[in-house]
């Protein structure tokens, strides 16, 4: 049995802890003072960057063999060749970075206006373990675990996309409660600023969570498979 035959079984678990650790920081860090909710916005979306590279990098080195339906892939009307992915990994690198850039524009802006201290500091730590925890997923389990010889480029190249979602959704969410919070008198500031991480923080690990397993699970069935689903 080789190593990556041995770390396959163990990967999943360590990249999912490190995932949930990863999430608990900010609001151990909001609780400590070391952080506002405004600092929170940015910190997903440093994350969210983070997230964008990674994929690149999946895309560029996916091995999987496409199925039938990667083939009627279309860019800007025209078909892409499911075996090469530079195309692909441009096409994501450009269309998930507009996005990204959108989100960033609404996170300073949320953050300014959640209220609170900023810490420009904290971001770049908070951001860095959280990407940490990613880069340590894609070695165990892409690499090492040996997804990228069964998951094709097309398939890689899509999987971010649910997650992007989901959060833009529950950031929504949270700067609504946010605002809310900061409005109200009666409110102890502590809980005005633990209120929306815990919204977010919830929402964001569950989805978090759930996808990374599902990505697993993905991974370990050959991409003609997965992409004939």
């Amino acid at each position: 049995m080789t190593t990556g035959e041995q770390g396959l079984p163990r990967a999943p678990l360590l990249s999912s802890v490190s995932l949930v650790v990863g999430n608990l920081l900010p609001i151990w860090a909001v609780w400590a003072g070391h952080m506002s909710v405004g600092d929170v916005f940015v910190v997903y979306w440093i994350e969210n960057l983070a997230y964008w590279a990674i994929t690149i990098v999946k895309v560029r080195t996916a091995r999987g063999v496409p199925g039938p339906s990667a083939g009627r892939m279309r860019l800007n009307g025209r078909p892409i060749d499911p075996d090469r992915p530079g195309p692909l990994a441009f096409f994501f690198a450009l269309h998930y970075g507009i996005f990204t850039l959108v989100h960033g524009v609404f996170a300073f802006v949320m953050a300014f206006m959640a209220g609170g201290e900023l810490h420009p500091g904290s971001w770049v730590l908070a951001g860095l373990a959280l990407g940490l925890s990613h880069l340590g997923s894609l070695w165990l389990n892409w690499f090492e675990g040996g997804e990228r010889l069964r998951v094709s480029a097309p398939t890689a190249m899509w999987q971010p996309y649910p997650r992007m979602l989901v959060l833009h959704v529950g950031i929504i969410l949270g700067f609504g409660l946010a605002i809310d919070a900061v409005g109200s008198a009666e409110t102890p500031s502590g809980l005005r600023q633990l209120a929306p991480v815990l919204l977010l923080l919830g929402l964001k690990t569950v989805v978090d969570l759930a996808l990374h397993l599902w990505e697993r699970r993905r991974g370990s069935v050959p991409a003609a498979v997965v992409d004939a689903a």
